[in-house]
């Protein structure tokens, strides 16, 4: 079978992003392919193909094994964001055959949260993600995939990630850089960022970084997940004990270390970020700090934020980028 042309030669910047997509898809193994959908999606029900051992036959047959593949996935590709039309995905989905196999209509976009249409549409079938989500699968699955991974397979995906970057996917502000003089030392400790309740952030953050002593600290972490509101003591902690959710065990470790500290009130209730500590994988790590050069008119030394401040993940980790300076030019 006669695979695309692995390095496009669609013109239009939407057809070249799709058919480049679609031809590292084609090349690298199919049970991998399953384990970057799933990463990019954070939906655990795709399967493209089954492995069956003695399955079940017709009558009193019991076969030794099957294979089996019986799926229908489709993509709509937007290379600029807030371009999802309602009319163009309700056409998708006349498309699909409403029988007995999987089907998924995929939206990417370089949006940083899910466009409402798709949201509106409400139907498990259509599935959006965003560039900057592949991008990150495809990092989480190079490292941490229990599969062997041929040096051929890494370099398509490597190119699809540097694709990804070179047109100007990930280019959104997903960065909040916190005021944190005593909350960096509270993340080194605890892997969390805890401040007041009611706290306005932007949606469509991935990471959080810290300013503390002049400069952007080196530990750059991903947000798991935040709640605000969140009630501090014994009761709230034990409430989350009895949960299965992992989510709710470590904000009760954490309800129970900042309490236990003196560092929080236990009749108070705050907001939370859960993230990962700063020897994961998925932490970005800079080369160095960034350090402060702002600068008041009289030419004294300035905050470079006295409670937040956005900014690009790509630009972030750029070697090249050493001062705040530099860091506001790019």
């Amino acid at each position: 079978m006669a695979k695309n042309p692995l390095f496009s030669t669609y013109r239009q910047g939407e057809n070249r992003v799709t058919s480049s997509m679609l031809a590292v898809f084609e090349r690298i193994d199919l049970s991998l392919l399953e384990e970057l959908l799933t990463a990019a999606t954070g939906e655990s029900s795709l399967q493209l193909v089954s492995f069956v051992n003695q399955p079940p036959g017709r009558g009193a047959s019991v076969p030794d094994g099957r294979i089996s593949a019986r799926f229908s996935y489709w993509f709509e590709v937007k290379t600029v964001p807030d371009a999802v039309s309602r009319r163009q995905l309700d056409q998708h989905l006349h498309s699909l055959t409403d029988d007995d196999q999987d089907e998924r209509l995929f939206v990417v976009t370089p949006d940083a949260v899910e466009p409402a249409v798709v949201a509106e549409l409400n139907d498990t079938r259509v599935v959006w993600f965003s560039f900057a989500s592949l991008h990150d699968a495809i990092g989480l699955v190079l490292e941490g995939s229990d599969q062997v991974i041929s040096e051929r397979t890494e370099f398509l995906l490597r190119e699809l990630q540097a694709l990804i970057v070179d047109d100007g996917l990930l280019d959104h502000d997903d960065v909040v850089v916190v005021a944190a003089r005593v909350a960096y030392g509270e993340y080194l400790n605890h892997a969390a960022y805890i401040c007041q309740p009611g706290r306005s952030f932007r949606e469509g953050l991935t990471y959080l970084g810290f300013y503390a002593s002049g400069a952007i600290q080196r530990e750059v972490a991903r947000i798991l997940y935040r709640e605000d509101g969140v009630p501090f003591g014994p009761d709230e902690v034990e409430r989350r004990r009895t949960s299965d959710d992992p989510f709710d065990q470590r904000m009760a470790s954490v309800i129970e270390a900042f309490v236990g500290e003196g560092a929080r009130q236990a009749s108070e209730s705050y907001q939370v970020f859960l993230l990962t500590p700063a020897e994961s994988q998925t932490t970005l790590i800079l080369e160095r700090p960034i350090l402060n050069t702002k600068r008041a008119a009289s030419g004294r030394p300035w905050a470079w934020t006295l409670h937040q401040r956005y900014v690009n993940s790509r630009q972030l980790v750029d070697p090249a980028v050493g001062t705040t300076e530099d860091l506001e030019a790019g």
